[in-house]
């Protein structure tokens, strides 16, 4: 759940990007494989057609895909959310290993200038704002979250239009905690109203597991390895298209068990090891 204050902003266009290869940095986080999600397809997308993905199959990231900038309200700048962050968003952080996408935190000061100022640690962040957004379907990744105190990788869609609310958390993890939230902020800012489910029995460090949403008309679905975990139902449900954002990072307010600290292990990453997104009949 992230306390943001944002604005209605003008619509955004989509816009044609060409195919780029970045220099990576070389992975920092462990190189140990091990199985991953099952290949058959998740129960709610069986008989939807797919609409977009990404396997991370590459050596660098798809920039036709993804932007590693953040582009919405209430952002701070383009490599920083707002202060309840206390990551700084850096391009070397976006790691493509083993057919898969690394997503580092580090505990490694940066000074930055988008916004300009001096961060104590560091995330990766990418989303495919003005390339791929869409409304209702479908969305799921295959993933293994770190573990850590202060840690908070999560996986969410904004609407491509700028606006908020709504967001849609799929999947966000508190490490502090050791709690994943899904959930729904609907409303008008500042009247936001947040429909939430907490899970600590999930085991989304030790082993890989989908996380998905089934998005349709006034319905929200919630998924983890294809099983239904909670539903919301209403009008709060949104109908405006929305894009993907993954990023990892750190919390930085005292509550939720409060940000990292020396038991924090660094570098750490949030697996990610596929996206796919199914459009709805």
């Amino acid at each position: 759940m992230r306390l943001r204050t944002w604005s209605i902003a003008v619509a955004g266009l989509l816009v044609a990007a060409c195919l780029t290869s970045t220099a990576q940095a070389e992975p920092v986080v462990d190189e140990a494989s091990g199985p991953t999600c099952a290949e058959q397809t998740s129960a709610p997308a069986r008989g939807l057609p797919l609409a977009w993905h990404d396997e991370f199959s590459g050596r660098a990231l798809d920039t036709s895909r993804w932007s590693t900038v953040m582009d919405f309200p209430g952002r701070a700048g383009g490599h920083y959310h707002n202060t309840s962050y206390g990551s700084y968003a850096v391009d070397e952080n976006v790691v493509l290993s083993g057919g898969r996408l690394r997503l580092v935190t580090d505990n490694k000061p940066v000074v930055g200038t988008d916004p300009a100022g001096t961060y104590q640690y560091t995330e990766g962040f990418i989303s495919s704002h003005d390339k791929f957004f869409q409304a209702y379907g479908y969305w799921e990744i295959c993933a293994k979250f770190p573990a850590g105190k202060g840690l908070w990788p999560a996986f969410w869609l904004i609407p491509q239009d700028r606006s908020w609310p709504p967001e849609i958390d799929v999947a966000e993890w508190f490490g502090s905690i050791e709690s994943m939230h899904s959930g729904l902020a609907s409303g008008n800012w500042p009247d936001v109203r947040w429909d939430s489910h907490w899970s600590t029995s999930l085991t989304p460090t030790t082993g890989w597991h989908k996380y998905g949403v089934l998005w349709s008309p006034g319905r929200i679905t919630f998924y983890t390895d294809g099983t239904p975990t909670s539903t919301i139902t209403g009008a709060q449900v949104p109908v405006k298209a929305m894009y993907v954002v993954l990023n990892s990072g750190t919390w930085a307010n005292p509550d939720r068990g409060g940000p990292p600290d020396a038991t924090t292990p660094f570098p750490n990453s949030f697996d990610i090891d596929y996206l796919r997104v199914y459009r709805s009949k």
